[in-house]
């Protein structure tokens, strides 16, 4: 493996990203296994990676070599996915199938050595950390948002929502003297003495 090679810039990207690169040969349970490279990771993502180029190897000698490694790892027990990353040509769809019975394939198609390669970084995304953007004063608190608004809301909804920085309890409680408070009002819409008489005055007359 160079330096120029698409090996190494999955390499570099998956190093970049905490992946630790094993020596080769890369050795399990006392057999030895010739991978241009390997790499393992660490919680949440522990997978063992494996990177293979289908333009310097027939698809099918992968094929037995990703398969000799996952028996190794059943052996041993080990409770690491393993993961394999073809760059070059598409492998042939029988080799794939096959392969995928025992481990997760990422082929990446052919590209180039560069580590900042979006559409690699696209391909490997599921190795890859998630990348959030960065926490900006620009961007409106949605909670004070709406408080903000508060002539076009009900002064109730206002103070929930104001109560909801102070957690679910908080909240919860003052719910609670809403509705005790609602339920203990009088209902102001039924009739008094003298509407009653008039109202049901009629049907005895």
């Amino acid at each position: 493996m160079t330096n120029s090679t698409p090996v190494e810039g999955v390499v570099k990207l998956l190093t970049a990203s905490g992946y630790r690169p094993l020596p080769s040969p890369l050795s399990i349970a006392g057999l030895s296994f010739e991978v241009p490279a390997a790499l393992v990771g660490e919680h949440p993502s522990p997978d063992l990676i494996l990177v293979a180029d289908t333009a310097f190897e027939a698809d099918v000698r992968i094929l037995r070599k990703v398969e000799g490694v996952a028996r190794a790892l059943d052996v041993v027990r080990s409770k690491r996915p393993l993961t394999t990353i073809l760059v070059g040509p598409k492998p042939k769809a029988s080799v794939l199938d096959a392969m995928t019975k025992v481990c997760r394939v990422l082929a990446t198609g052919v590209i180039g050595a560069e580590q900042e390669n979006p559409l690699l970084q696209n391909w490997l995304a599921v190795l890859l950390p998630l990348a959030l953007p960065e926490p900006s004063d620009d961007i409106a608190e949605p909670l004070q948002s709406i408080v903000e608004r508060s002539n076009d809301l009900d002064t109730n909804i206002v103070d929930l929502v104001a109560l909801a920085a102070n957690g679910a309890e908080a909240v919860q409680a003052r719910l609670h003297e809403l509705l005790t408070a609602s339920l203990a009002a009088p209902d102001t819409d039924e009739p008094g003495p003298d509407e009653a008489t008039n109202l049901t005055g009629g049907i005895f007359e």
